[in-house]
């Protein structure tokens, strides 16, 4: 089983050199690089335990097995930057280091007092001694926690409708993320339980759970790779539209706003009567139709979805032609044609807001579909 794990760490090298080739990167891409770098460590140690080769390094040893703690704290970080727009890495958050540092300090004076000797006895979890064992419900317990706190905002932003309206591909990588690192969770989980209770394995314990994570790893890649257009140049892992920073937006984990109602009648009305196709469709069109103020429907829009409203209208338009090539419907049309089809006015107008959403151009989305 050791190419599985040469594979995803070339997997994950292409992830991360991929996304730091961007010309620009924000900060959910930097979490996402660094959260992919800790599993990259991951699955060196995996490599390097089958291999024996860890004996004459266990320092090293010891800090890739502590750093495993921080992937709950990255998926928590990683979430919150995906939902929260006005999310901005503090000094206060460096506060979600200190369980890293706690357990690593636990280690760290453990084996320095003689008290345990996990890479002597074949890895913590093999052991019977019970300062490993605490280690390894520790470890477990720390990840938990941050694993839950995140699924948690996952839910909150799943049942917000003004989260779920403007950002339907965001939040669809979200929910796989989430799913997947709990599905995972539990499944190391049951391994350890049954452990617990005599259950043998065809193979060692440590190895199938080993397995097991690096088969999420691809299957990791299998979900990112529906979404084909990140892996074109430049790279983006920010699967939703764009949204623009504003002082005056709502965090979508706070309560509903006032304006939810009627953003709610806003989008059922665009897409009930697909609106957006209408390459002249004004405010003020859309107030007589939808019999709603300017004022209202500027401010529902802006609230809710954080947009102006030619980029709200535009993120329809965007999204419907995202969803013929995908449905295949456009292999007999131009580039024109479904411009004019999805609302724009031109061919160059289509090119730079599509861009400006996904920073590629749409034929460069159409290849990477192809």
């Amino acid at each position: 089983m050791d190419y599985l794990f040469v594979i995803c760490l070339a997997i994950l090298g292409f992830f991360m050199i991929s996304i730091l080739s961007r010309k620009a990167n924000n900060l959910s891409d930097k979490i996402f690089t660094f959260w992919l770098f800790l599993v990259a460590i991951a699955e060196l140690t995996f490599f390097l335990s089958s291999q024996n080769l860890f004996h004459d390094f266990h320092w090293v040893y010891e800090f890739a097995c502590a750093s495993h703690v921080m992937h709950g704290t990255m998926f928590y970080f990683y979430i919150l930057s995906l939902v929260d727009p006005n999310f901005n890495f503090s000094k206060k958050h460096l506060l979600h280091f200190i369980p890293f540092a706690v357990y690593m300090g636990y280690k760290t004076t453990t084996k320095s007092l003689g008290l345990v000797d996990c890479l002597g006895e074949g890895g913590c979890s093999h052991s019977d001694n019970i300062y490993a064992i605490i280690s390894v419900y520790m470890k477990f317990l720390i990840i938990l926690a941050y694993v839950v706190i995140g699924y948690l905002m996952i839910i909150k932003v799943q049942k917000n409708k003004s989260f779920a309206k403007g950002n339907p591909y965001r939040l669809k990588w979200i929910s796989s993320i989430g799913n997947g690192v709990m599905v995972l969770l539990a499944v190391v989980f049951l391994i350890k339980l049954l452990g617990i209770f005599g259950v043998h394995f065809v193979i060692d314990q440590v190895m199938l759970i080993n397995i097991i994570v690096s088969v999420f790893v691809i299957s990791f890649v299998y979900i990112y790779s529906k979404y084909a257009y990140i892996f074109a140049h430049p790279m983006s892992v920010n699967l939703a539209l764009p949204v623009e920073k504003d002082t005056t937006s709502v965090n979508i984990l706070e309560e509903e706003n006032p304006y939810d109602e009627q953003f709610q009648k806003i989008c059922d009305f665009i897409e009930t009567k697909e609106v957006y196709k209408d390459g002249d469709l004004t405010l003020r069109k859309l107030s007589e139709m939808i019999d709603l103020p300017e004022h209202i429907i500027s401010q529902a829009i802006n609230r809710s979805a954080n947009r102006s409203y030619s980029d709200f209208i535009n993120s329809y338009r965007i999204n419907y032609f995202i969803k013929l090539i995908d449905q295949k419907a456009h292999e007999d049309k131009t580039l024109l044609y479904l411009a004019f089809d999805c609302g724009f006015n031109s061919k160059s107008s289509f090119n730079r807001v599509f861009k400006q959403f996904h920073e590629i151009t749409p034929t460069e989305y159409i290849k990477s579909k192809s």
